[in-house]
């Protein structure tokens, strides 16, 4: 039986101050309003049929992240898309993953073997017009998201429909240089260095969105509910995405690995229901 897949031709490495791998992939797969927070399987190691059936050395595919929107692939025929994929690092010495420093040793024109899009992304609301972006840096296992790079692929869509939008990172490290200059000068930057200053800038910025897209720890989601309910005096639905962290193995839910807890006891699956959950879904 076939695989149900498709070979994404490497692309030039994308531009700016996030490890990333560009790939072109058919027309239509995505589209640039529902393109954050969804993901892809890469196979890592093996890509031809005759190597697929007989080397697993790099046997778990890697997810792969959205990361913004390149240029058309105009030698393609029909022309593809090319789209930048997330690296988490690093990418090499000790610590480095085997499968994501395969893809990152990946020169243009070569393929890689991909299963999805999957999952549910950042959705922007129709009536958004203020977008707040909430982040922090990784300071996890190497395999842990870039938050924030997972949410910057939602800045041009808002933008281009005449919004504005706020970017507040809760970070202790001057912000990188490659950063700032990677973003249109209509995006707002802040930053927070300490606890007390991160809720300084938080509650007013929550005052004046339409709308928060949030990449934090999971151990932030009561203090992020909290503040909504302060100053907004009740959490909605539909005011606050996040984007949970979870192993992203199978995509179908039946391994399990990537379980999230609901309030309640109960357990729902990131690879199939999320990775992006509603705020209110998360917290009691």
């Amino acid at each position: 039986m076939a695989e149900l897949t498709l070979d994404a031709t490497v692309q030039e490495p994308p531009p700016g101050p996030v490890t990333g791998l560009a790939l072109a992939l058919p027309p239509g797969l995505l589209t640039p309003e529902q393109a954050a927070g969804r993901y892809f399987l890469a196979r890592c190691g093996a890509q031809s049929p005759a190597e697929r059936a007989e080397e697993w050395s790099i046997y778990l595919r890697r997810p792969l992240f959205v990361a913004g929107q390149g240029r058309l692939a105009s030698r393609m025929e029909p022309p593809g898309e090319v789209w930048h994929f997330l690296l988490p690092g690093p990418l090499t010495g000790p610590l480095q993953d085997p499968g994501y420093a395969w893809l990152a040793r990946r020169r243009p024109g070569e393929t890689v073997n991909l299963l999805g899009p999957f999952g549910n992304g950042f959705r922007l609301h129709g009536h958004s017009r203020n977008l707040l972006l909430l982040a922090e840096p990784r300071n996890g296992p190497a395999t842990d998201p870039d938050w924030l790079a997972l949410l910057l692929p939602t800045v041009h869509p808002m933008l281009d429909r005449g919004g504005r939008v706020t970017l507040l990172l809760r970070q202790r490290e001057p912000l990188a240089p490659g950063l700032v200059r990677s973003q249109p000068l209509a995006v707002e930057i802040q930053t927070a260095s300490s606890e007390s200053e991160w809720r300084t800038l938080l509650e007013p910025a929550l005052a004046w969105a339409d709308q928060v897209l949030a990449g934090l720890p999971r151990e932030g989601y009561p203090d992020l509910a909290q503040a909504v309910n302060q100053v907004r005096f009740r959490l909605e639905e539909g005011f606050v995405q996040v984007l949970v962290q979870a192993d992203l193995v199978c995509a179908t839910g039946a391994c399990l690995a990537c379980v999230v807890p609901l309030p309640g006891g109960s357990l729902t699956r990131a690879c199939v229901h999320g990775p992006v959950f509603d705020l209110t879904r998360l917290v009691a």
